[in-house]
């Protein structure tokens, strides 16, 4: 018994380590464009019932006491990040929910559906391939709403080296609140796809998979689904950024080094009493 303080406060500091690696990473990515801070919650270990005698001699329960505190799990905060303008006419960035839907580079057109073959992202800084699909920074295919890649050109079922079949993205595209894609020149005027915006009903079962990118947690189900027109808000030419602060995560980090200095006095406490018991111990004998 004379060594749980040393076993509660030991916890009590892993946790602390726990917290401050979940603000060193939110720290690290305050620049980052569509980053999402990562939350963290703690618990209690093996609660135990404390029991008194009343005047009575009789034991009576009179409360818990806890065996220390752990970090629970983390959790991703989807709050909205801050929009910032952009000079690039192929950046989109949405004003409340919504996720693009991202099949891999590598994955070929007439392959079998297979979710696996796709992720999700809030970040919307893209770009045209060679061939003027668009893609995100690490070439993978943005969907349209039928679930095929976006082409962008006067005709995307042309040969796209012909001169008539190119386009100044910069002048003639716009993309609408709803994700539509159209052409707006002077000489020439058309709709192309639409941009398709999937939700979870249930975020605290989507987990980061690194670089912007997001997935239901394996074996939860997320409730996944597409979203209806008037649900969602895409802005043209700006750019979501963190939503992690910075004056926030300095002080969960400050806060966090002094409880961990105060445990640290704590467990010396902890420890000079037991080695006081000890030498106690071996005199008596």
């Amino acid at each position: 018994m004379i060594t749980r303080g040393i076993g509660t406060v030991a916890k009590g500091m892993q946790a602390l380590i726990d917290f401050e690696d979940v603000t060193a990473h939110n720290l690290a990515n305050v620049t980052t464009a569509g980053f999402k801070r990562t939350n963290i919650t703690f618990q209690d270990i093996m609660k135990a019932q404390v029991q008194a005698k009343d005047v009575n001699s009789v034991y009576k329960n009179v409360g818990l006491l806890s065996n220390g505190t752990r970090a629970d799990r983390t959790y991703i905060d989807f709050s909205q990040g801050g929009l910032q303008e952009s000079a690039n006419k192929l950046d989109l960035a949405f004003q409340g929910n919504g996720f693009f839907k991202v099949r891999y580079g590598d994955i070929p057109d007439d392959a079998p559906y297979d979710e696996r073959n796709y992720y999700y992202q809030r970040t919307g800084n893209f770009a045209l391939t060679s061939d003027n699909y668009l893609v995100n920074k690490e070439g993978d295919y943005v969907m349209d709403v039928q679930n095929r890649r976006i082409r962008i050109t006067r005709d995307p079922d042309a040969d796209n080296l012909r001169e008539m079949n190119r386009l100044d993205v910069q002048k003639d595209l716009i993309i609408g609140e709803n994700g539509l894609i159209e052409i707006n020149n002077p000489l020439f005027r058309a709709t192309l796809q639409k941009i398709q915006v999937c939700d979870f009903m249930d975020k605290t079962n989507v987990s980061a998979i690194g670089e912007g990118k997001f997935l239901p947690i394996y074996g939860k189900d997320a409730g996944l689904y597409t979203m209806a027109d008037g649900t969602y808000n895409i802005q043209q030419g700006m750019v979501e950024m963190s939503n992690a602060n910075t004056i926030q995560e300095m002080l969960n980090s400050i806060n966090v080094s002094r409880g961990y200095e105060s445990m640290s006095k704590i467990l010396k406490t902890q420890s000079d009493t037991v080695s006081q018991a000890i030498s106690l111990g071996n005199i008596s004998r």
